[in-house]
């Protein structure tokens, strides 16, 4: 029996039930056969809505990141000081990892099984997600605000933590997104400032 989603379009529907079972069966162990069971159509009918197997994963993807974009722009043009703006991309990085957690998973575990081509949108936007992280800790370090630090290393430290939401989130847990996102934010801080 098919899963209902409410809202949204069929191809949203699509991309939702699509990237669930990617992740319950992994994106090579799901195959559109099975998702066009799952979504209550024929195979043929999904290519109406979908130009490959490829292609629906690199929409679920960049969908997500999308979503990160438009987070890490309004960080950007906000005037905020650099303890402030990290607080930001972190709290932007949590909630993209919280609202978007299968299309985040899929994204760490199988974008490698897509074409460079499909992924030049999803890598600028990860591409200026780390530069504006980089920029922050740079000027919170110039001013001396946070202590000198490896800033590859330490942006490294602050996706890793973010990411790790991925594997342990639920959404009815004891944290909200937004709590986790504190929490995260306390930790990275009282490890940069200059003591």
């Amino acid at each position: 029996m098919p899963e209902e989603i409410e809202g949204g379009s069929r191809k949203e529907q699509i991309l939702k039930i699509a990237a669930r079972m990617f992740c319950d069966r992994t994106y090579h162990g799901t195959t559109l056969q099975d998702i066009a069971k799952e979504v209550g159509m024929l195979k043929g009918s999904l290519y109406y809505y979908i130009d490959s197997k490829e292609r629906l994963l690199a929409d679920i993807i960049s969908q997500a990141v999308n979503s990160l974009n438009e987070g890490l722009v309004r960080v950007e043009k906000a005037d905020l000081v650099p303890e402030q703006r990290l607080k930001e991309i972190i709290r932007e990085h949590v909630r993209f990892n919280a609202e978007f957690r299968e299309a985040g998973t899929l994204f760490l575990t199988e974008r490698h099984v897509l074409a460079s081509l499909e992924m030049s949108e999803v890598n600028r936007i990860i591409d200026r997600r780390n530069k504006l992280l980089a920029r922050t800790l740079e000027e919170a370090v110039k001013k001396s605000i946070y202590r000198k630090l490896d800033i590859r290393l330490a942006s490294l430290a602050i996706i890793g933590l973010c990411n790790s939401l991925l594997f342990w989130y639920h959404p009815q847990g004891r944290l909200s997104h937004d709590e986790i996102a504190e929490g995260f934010f306390e930790m990275v801080q009282k490890g940069l400032l200059v003591r």
